[in-house]
Protein backbone atom coordinates (compact mmCIF):
# COMPACT_ATOMS: atom_id res chain seq x y z
CA UNK A 1 0.00 0.00 0.00
CA UNK A 2 1.43 3.71 -0.51
CA UNK A 3 -1.47 6.30 0.75
CA UNK A 4 -1.81 9.98 -0.44
CA UNK A 5 -1.31 12.62 2.29
CA UNK A 6 -3.41 15.84 3.16
CA UNK A 7 0.19 17.38 4.76
CA UNK A 8 2.41 17.18 1.52
CA UNK A 9 2.88 20.24 -0.36
CA UNK A 10 2.30 20.64 -3.77
CA UNK A 11 0.70 23.83 -5.51
CA UNK A 12 -0.96 21.62 -8.16
CA UNK A 13 -4.34 21.63 -7.61
CA UNK A 14 -4.64 24.97 -5.83
CA UNK A 15 -8.41 26.28 -5.83
CA UNK A 16 -9.24 29.61 -8.05
CA UNK A 17 -12.20 30.86 -10.09
CA UNK A 18 -13.68 27.40 -11.78
CA UNK A 19 -12.45 26.67 -14.87
CA UNK A 20 -14.60 27.06 -18.23
CA UNK A 21 -12.65 26.17 -21.19
CA UNK A 22 -13.32 24.59 -24.76
CA UNK A 23 -10.25 22.68 -24.53
CA UNK A 24 -10.39 18.66 -25.41
CA UNK A 25 -11.84 16.66 -22.47
CA UNK A 26 -11.75 12.83 -21.70
CA UNK A 27 -13.01 11.47 -19.12
CA UNK A 28 -11.46 7.77 -17.46
CA UNK A 29 -12.33 5.74 -14.29
CA UNK A 30 -8.90 3.61 -13.56
CA UNK A 31 -5.44 3.62 -14.02
CA UNK A 32 -5.44 1.29 -17.28
CA UNK A 33 -7.50 3.50 -19.28
CA UNK A 34 -5.49 6.46 -17.86
CA UNK A 35 -2.31 5.00 -19.28
CA UNK A 36 -4.24 4.25 -22.83
CA UNK A 37 -5.10 7.78 -22.76
CA UNK A 38 -1.69 9.32 -22.33
CA UNK A 39 -0.40 6.46 -24.59
CA UNK A 40 -2.82 7.88 -27.04
CA UNK A 41 -3.03 11.83 -26.99
CA UNK A 42 1.35 12.04 -26.14
CA UNK A 43 4.33 10.82 -28.33
CA UNK A 44 6.76 9.42 -25.88
CA UNK A 45 9.53 10.67 -28.52
CA UNK A 46 8.46 13.99 -28.63
CA UNK A 47 10.88 16.66 -28.08
CA UNK A 48 10.49 18.48 -25.49
CA UNK A 49 8.15 15.91 -24.22
CA UNK A 50 4.65 16.22 -22.76
CA UNK A 51 4.06 17.88 -19.05
CA UNK A 52 1.58 16.69 -16.80
CA UNK A 53 -0.51 18.67 -13.90
CA UNK A 54 -2.97 17.04 -11.50
CA UNK A 55 -5.06 18.67 -9.85
CA UNK A 56 -8.09 17.29 -7.46
CA UNK A 57 -10.36 19.80 -8.53
CA UNK A 58 -11.16 21.10 -11.68
CA UNK A 59 -9.33 24.89 -11.32
CA UNK A 60 -7.77 27.30 -14.35
CA UNK A 61 -4.20 26.86 -14.34
CA UNK A 62 -3.52 30.40 -12.72
CA UNK A 63 -0.22 30.36 -10.42
CA UNK A 64 -0.74 30.80 -6.35
CA UNK A 65 1.02 34.84 -7.13
CA UNK A 66 -1.79 35.67 -9.76
CA UNK A 67 -4.76 33.79 -7.00
CA UNK A 68 -3.68 36.40 -4.30
CA UNK A 69 -3.73 39.34 -6.67
CA UNK A 70 -6.95 38.54 -8.02
CA UNK A 71 -8.40 38.38 -4.46
CA UNK A 72 -6.39 41.64 -3.42
CA UNK A 73 -4.69 39.97 -0.59
CA UNK A 74 -0.85 41.46 -2.05
CA UNK A 75 0.25 44.31 0.09
CA UNK A 76 1.03 46.64 -2.43
CA UNK A 77 1.64 47.10 -6.16
CA UNK A 78 1.74 43.69 -8.01
CA UNK A 79 5.60 44.19 -9.20
CA UNK A 80 7.24 45.46 -6.09
CA UNK A 81 5.77 43.22 -3.82
CA UNK A 82 6.70 40.10 -6.12
CA UNK A 83 10.23 41.26 -6.53
CA UNK A 84 10.52 42.03 -2.68
CA UNK A 85 9.42 38.89 -1.91
CA UNK A 86 11.97 36.99 -4.19
CA UNK A 87 14.63 39.19 -3.05
CA UNK A 88 14.15 38.61 0.52
CA UNK A 89 13.21 35.05 0.07
CA UNK A 90 16.96 34.76 -1.28
CA UNK A 91 18.18 37.18 1.51
CA UNK A 92 17.15 34.72 4.58
CA UNK A 93 17.51 31.18 2.11
CA UNK A 94 21.14 31.59 1.57
CA UNK A 95 21.85 30.36 4.85
CA UNK A 96 20.44 26.96 3.96
CA UNK A 97 21.78 26.79 0.40
CA UNK A 98 25.50 27.32 -0.28
CA UNK A 99 25.81 27.59 -4.20
CA UNK A 100 25.31 30.46 -6.05
CA UNK A 101 21.85 30.91 -7.09
CA UNK A 102 20.40 33.21 -10.68
CA UNK A 103 17.27 34.95 -10.08
CA UNK A 104 15.70 32.22 -11.97
CA UNK A 105 17.38 29.54 -9.57
CA UNK A 106 15.69 31.59 -6.21
CA UNK A 107 12.41 31.53 -7.99
CA UNK A 108 12.16 27.81 -9.13
CA UNK A 109 13.05 26.83 -5.04
CA UNK A 110 10.67 29.62 -3.32
CA UNK A 111 8.05 27.89 -6.01
CA UNK A 112 9.19 24.10 -4.74
CA UNK A 113 9.02 25.37 -0.54
CA UNK A 114 5.50 26.81 -1.06
CA UNK A 115 5.87 30.39 -1.68
CA UNK A 116 3.91 32.10 -3.63
CA UNK A 117 5.56 33.01 -7.15
CA UNK A 118 4.34 33.21 -10.81
CA UNK A 119 5.36 29.77 -11.53
CA UNK A 120 3.28 26.85 -11.91
CA UNK A 121 4.04 22.80 -10.94
CA UNK A 122 4.03 20.66 -13.88
CA UNK A 123 6.08 17.42 -14.58
CA UNK A 124 7.01 15.52 -17.31
CA UNK A 125 5.67 12.07 -15.42
CA UNK A 126 2.50 10.93 -15.81
CA UNK A 127 1.52 9.01 -13.10
CA UNK A 128 3.17 11.64 -10.91
CA UNK A 129 0.12 14.01 -12.16
CA UNK A 130 -2.42 11.53 -11.82
CA UNK A 131 -1.00 10.72 -8.15
CA UNK A 132 -1.68 14.78 -7.10
CA UNK A 133 -5.16 14.52 -8.56
CA UNK A 134 -6.17 11.60 -6.26
CA UNK A 135 -3.37 11.52 -3.59
CA UNK A 136 -6.71 12.83 -1.09
CA UNK A 137 -10.17 12.25 -1.24
CA UNK A 138 -12.30 13.81 -3.74
CA UNK A 139 -13.92 16.78 -3.11
CA UNK A 140 -17.99 15.76 -2.66
CA UNK A 141 -17.42 12.89 -5.32
CA UNK A 142 -16.44 15.94 -8.17
CA UNK A 143 -13.56 14.78 -10.83
CA UNK A 144 -10.28 15.11 -10.35
CA UNK A 145 -8.00 16.72 -13.61
CA UNK A 146 -4.60 15.99 -14.93
CA UNK A 147 -3.65 18.30 -17.88
CA UNK A 148 -1.46 17.51 -20.54
CA UNK A 149 0.08 20.21 -22.15
CA UNK A 150 2.43 19.82 -24.91
CA UNK A 151 4.70 22.83 -25.43
CA UNK A 152 6.96 23.45 -28.81
CA UNK A 153 10.83 24.54 -28.40
CA UNK A 154 9.96 27.88 -28.58
CA UNK A 155 7.72 28.08 -25.96
CA UNK A 156 10.57 27.08 -23.28
CA UNK A 157 12.74 30.08 -21.88
CA UNK A 158 16.29 30.26 -21.52
CA UNK A 159 17.26 31.41 -18.29
CA UNK A 160 20.79 32.28 -19.72
CA UNK A 161 19.64 34.85 -22.27
CA UNK A 162 16.39 35.82 -20.20
CA UNK A 163 18.30 37.77 -16.94
CA UNK A 164 14.73 38.89 -15.41
CA UNK A 165 11.73 36.39 -14.75
CA UNK A 166 9.95 39.28 -14.09
CA UNK A 167 9.88 41.04 -17.38
CA UNK A 168 9.02 38.61 -20.03
CA UNK A 169 6.97 39.09 -22.86
CA UNK A 170 4.94 36.08 -22.44
CA UNK A 171 3.91 32.78 -20.57
CA UNK A 172 7.05 30.73 -21.20
CA UNK A 173 8.02 27.10 -19.89
CA UNK A 174 11.10 26.95 -17.23
CA UNK A 175 12.99 23.81 -16.83
CA UNK A 176 14.98 24.62 -13.80
CA UNK A 177 18.36 23.26 -12.92
CA UNK A 178 17.51 20.25 -10.30
CA UNK A 179 19.07 21.62 -7.43
CA UNK A 180 17.12 19.57 -5.11
CA UNK A 181 16.38 15.84 -4.61
CA UNK A 182 12.42 16.54 -4.80
CA UNK A 183 12.49 18.33 -8.37
CA UNK A 184 15.26 15.91 -9.58
CA UNK A 185 12.77 12.94 -9.16
CA UNK A 186 9.34 14.88 -9.80
CA UNK A 187 11.40 15.61 -13.13
CA UNK A 188 9.73 19.14 -12.30
CA UNK A 189 8.95 21.62 -14.74
CA UNK A 190 7.50 25.12 -14.69
CA UNK A 191 5.04 27.26 -16.66
CA UNK A 192 6.35 31.06 -16.05
CA UNK A 193 3.08 33.16 -16.30
CA UNK A 194 3.20 36.67 -18.10
CA UNK A 195 1.33 39.43 -16.00
CA UNK A 196 -0.01 41.77 -18.33
CA UNK A 197 0.87 44.90 -17.34
CA UNK A 198 -1.34 47.08 -19.48
CA UNK A 199 -4.96 45.85 -18.09
CA UNK A 200 -3.29 44.01 -14.63
CA UNK A 201 -4.43 40.55 -15.12
CA UNK A 202 -2.94 37.21 -15.63
CA UNK A 203 -4.48 34.86 -18.54
CA UNK A 204 -5.50 31.52 -17.60
CA UNK A 205 -3.17 29.01 -19.24
CA UNK A 206 -6.59 27.12 -20.70
CA UNK A 207 -7.62 30.20 -22.27
CA UNK A 208 -4.10 31.55 -23.32
CA UNK A 209 -4.97 32.10 -27.74
CA UNK A 210 -1.67 30.20 -27.99
CA UNK A 211 -1.04 27.45 -25.74
CA UNK A 212 -4.95 26.56 -25.50
CA UNK A 213 -4.74 24.29 -28.72
CA UNK A 214 -1.38 22.78 -27.11
CA UNK A 215 -4.09 21.66 -24.04
CA UNK A 216 -6.25 18.60 -23.33
CA UNK A 217 -8.14 17.79 -19.89
CA UNK A 218 -8.00 14.59 -18.62
CA UNK A 219 -10.74 14.22 -16.05
CA UNK A 220 -10.62 11.54 -13.60
CA UNK A 221 -13.89 9.49 -12.04
CA UNK A 222 -14.04 11.00 -7.90
CA UNK A 223 -15.60 7.10 -7.41
CA UNK A 224 -12.56 5.87 -8.66
CA UNK A 225 -9.96 7.92 -6.06
CA UNK A 226 -9.31 4.82 -3.89
CA UNK A 227 -8.80 2.25 -6.44
CA UNK A 228 -6.77 4.59 -8.32
CA UNK A 229 -4.48 5.72 -5.58
CA UNK A 230 -3.86 2.32 -4.38
CA UNK A 231 -3.05 1.30 -7.87
CA UNK A 232 -0.47 4.02 -8.02
CA UNK A 233 0.87 2.37 -4.83
CA UNK A 234 1.56 -0.86 -6.47
CA UNK A 235 3.64 0.94 -9.46
CA UNK A 236 5.93 2.22 -6.70
CA UNK A 237 3.91 5.50 -6.74
CA UNK A 238 3.36 7.11 -2.95
CA UNK A 239 4.46 9.93 -1.01
CA UNK A 240 7.88 7.71 -0.21
CA UNK A 241 8.67 7.67 -3.61
CA UNK A 242 7.50 11.50 -4.76
CA UNK A 243 9.06 12.88 -1.94
CA UNK A 244 12.22 11.09 -1.25
CA UNK A 245 12.99 12.30 2.76
CA UNK A 246 12.06 11.91 5.92
CA UNK A 247 8.66 14.00 5.46
CA UNK A 248 7.66 11.83 2.51
CA UNK A 249 8.10 8.55 3.98
CA UNK A 250 6.45 9.91 7.42
CA UNK A 251 3.60 10.82 5.21
CA UNK A 252 3.76 7.43 3.49
CA UNK A 253 3.87 5.56 6.53
CA UNK A 254 0.84 6.97 8.30
CA UNK A 255 -1.37 6.51 5.22
CA UNK A 256 -0.16 2.78 5.17
CA UNK A 257 -1.46 2.08 8.83
CA UNK A 258 -4.49 4.34 8.39
CA UNK A 259 -7.39 5.31 6.31
CA UNK A 260 -8.86 8.58 4.51
CA UNK A 261 -12.04 9.19 4.40
CA UNK A 262 -12.88 7.92 1.32
CA UNK A 263 -11.05 4.43 2.17
CA UNK A 264 -13.03 3.67 5.37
Amino acid sequence: MGKPTAGIRSDMGKPGTRSRTTVDEKNVSSLHQYIELVNRETDSDAMPPSLFRGQRQDFPLLPKLARLYNEKRLKGRFREVEEAMVREFARQAGVYIAQEQTPWDWLAIAQHHGMATRLLDWTENPLLALWFAVQRESEKGQPGVVWIFNPTTDDYVDPASSASPFALGRTKVLQPRHSNMRLRVQSGRFTVHHFREQDGRFIPLEKHRRYGGQLKKVLIDGGSFVQIRCDLDRCGVNAGTMFPDLGGLAQHVEWQFSLLDDER
